[in-house]
């Protein structure tokens, strides 16, 4: 029996009656367990999942081939254990049409498994060069929590982030812009309306030839921008925001590899509406809210960035962003004469 991965935000995985299961002709995969391989080892690239099988890339082509895949083979056991064994983006090893094990990776993107009852990681991508963050300006409306933990998470993986705002087609003429506050930060910060086909270039400028993923809310618009990045008026499924809730509407089941121009390859992802962060230790977060960071320079000695009056964050248009996610890290654990 399938392990219930039921929750709303998510894509299959998630999704307690789960996709059919696709009947596979592979053969048997070799005895054993697969260990994580050199990058030099790997001959393609996850491109999507399915129960017990992924569409991979070979090297060379431009096709999908699906193949097997085993969790008694591949899975991680213990704590950090994946509930998927690879996920979109990895460099794995086929042979015979099985995948017999998974390369390092150079970054990923993780959080914990949704529900709350389940102990397991859920990896969104790995091994990209770019994370779009893709807001929308209105329907639904600009919302920075999101926005914050997934540039933190990037930040923490080394990965250069962009933050597309989208629908700025609905804006009113003089309507503050609350994502300005990101350029302060280093973020890139596009303006962009699919609709309109407004800032598609400035975006193909910073992801032609890279490894890109998207990811954000439903409903803001990741599937219609990259419609306009491949130039492909049936690409994927995009549906209005949802007038009742004011959130999206998932059109998106599944994290998908996408080639594009040149060596370009962009990954889209179902809307996520909580990402909890794992690479992020409470005493390392302040260095990913680089405006913050400098402006601590300024404080007094000892100060924590709490309740003092005289912090220098606190004025800051993200101080609260960053006191949020502080409080959502768990304490670091202590010994018995409190030594960590």
């Amino acid at each position: 029996m399938s392990r219930d991965y039921s929750d709303a935000d998510n894509d299959w995985l998630d999704d307690k009656a789960g996709r059919p299961r696709p009947k596979s002709s592979a053969k048997k995969p070799l005895e054993g367990r697969a260990k994580v391989l050199p990058p030099e080892q790997g001959n393609a690239t996850v491109a999507e999942l399915f129960p017990n099988q992924s569409a991979v890339r070979l090297d060379g082509r431009t096709d999908v081939t699906l193949c097997a895949y085993r969790m008694s083979t591949l899975a991680s056991r213990g704590p950090g254990r994946e509930r998927s064994p690879v996920c979109v983006g990895d460099r794995v090893r086929i042979e015979a049409g099985v995948i017999i094990g998974r390369c390092e990776r150079r970054n990923r993107l993780i959080r914990p498994a949704p529900n709350a009852h389940n102990p397991l990681l859920h990896a969104l991508v790995a091994n990209v060069d770019r994370l779009v963050v893709v807001a929308a300006a209105r329907q639904p409306d600009f919302s920075a929590g999101i926005i914050d933990r997934f540039l933190v998470a990037a930040s923490a993986q080394a990965i250069p982030s962009v933050l597309c705002v989208n629908k700025t087609d609905l804006l009113e003429a003089g309507a503050e812009r609350p994502w300005a506050r990101y350029a302060d930060a280093g973020i890139a910060v596009i303006e962009a309306s699919a609709l309109k086909q407004r800032g598609i270039d400035a975006l193909m400028a910073l992801l032609r030839g890279k490894a890109a993923v998207f990811c954000g809310h439903s409903g803001v618009g990741k599937t219609s921008l990259l419609r306009r990045l491949l130039a492909d008026a049936n690409f994927g499924r995009t549906g209005a925001v949802n007038a009742s809730s004011g959130m999206g509407r998932h059109t998106t089941t599944g994290a998908v590899l996408l080639p594009g121009p040149g060596d370009s390859v962009w990954i889209d992802t179902p809307g996520i509406m909580n990402f909890g962060l794992i690479d992020v230790q409470r005493e390392s977060l302040l260095p990913h809210f680089p405006e913050l960071a400098r402006a601590a320079a300024r404080c007094q000695p000892g100060c924590a960035h709490a309740e003092e009056p005289s912090c220098a964050l606190r004025a800051l248009p993200r101080y609260h962003s960053y006191r949020q996610i502080l409080a959502s890290l768990p304490e670091p654990l202590r010994g018995p004469t409190g030594d960590t």
